[in-house]
């Protein structure tokens, strides 16, 4: 579409017609080739195609790949990296305690929080979005379940590979 013909064209190769640069403007073959590919069962528009030529031009071929999986969120979302450092000593305060609450290990966290120097101009989260931290965090400690079983879990030997989320 740029030149008129396909990179690997031979030779001596003629553009087609609706493809020639020096018959048809940038925007001309643009749209034809919006139409080619419309007809071949592909729903693209002018514009479209516009955005892909610019972004092979300005980036190569890897601007023409899908970019979403790249796009990827920090694991616990925007929260920042003190508030979920407060809530993991939180949860692994209540360890061998009695079974606490998830609203006592929210207001122990928010506590470690006020309690810490580097923590007075973080801004601490939403009720729903600590609970939800929290639900991330304590997967698998049974941090408000059964003190037995939570104790027990807490006594077993690391595993070969680290524990999950670390």
């Amino acid at each position: 579409m740029l030149h008129g013909l396909p990179l690997d064209a031979s030779e001596g190769a003629v553009p087609r017609p609706e493809f020639d640069p020096r018959r048809n403007s940038l925007a001309e073959r643009e749209r034809a080739k919006a139409a080619e590919l419309t007809a071949a069962g592909h729903r693209v528009t002018a514009s479209g195609i516009k955005q892909r030529r610019q972004r092979y031009q300005r980036d190569g071929l890897i601007g023409l790949a899908d970019g979403r999986s790249a796009k990827q969120m920090p694991p616990f979302g925007m929260v920042d990296a003190v508030v979920v450092e407060a809530m993991r000593q939180a949860i692994g305060e209540t360890a061998e305690d009695s079974s606490k609450t998830i609203g006592f290990i929210v207001w122990r966290a928010k506590e470690i929080l006020a309690g810490q120097e580097e923590a007075a101009d973080v801004d601490v989260p939403s009720r729903a979005t600590l609970y939800r931290l929290y639900s991330k965090l304590a997967t698998g400690t049974h941090a408000t379940g059964s003190a037995r079983t939570r104790r027990s879990v807490n006594a077993r030997p690391p595993g070969p590979f680290g524990a999950p989320g670390s």
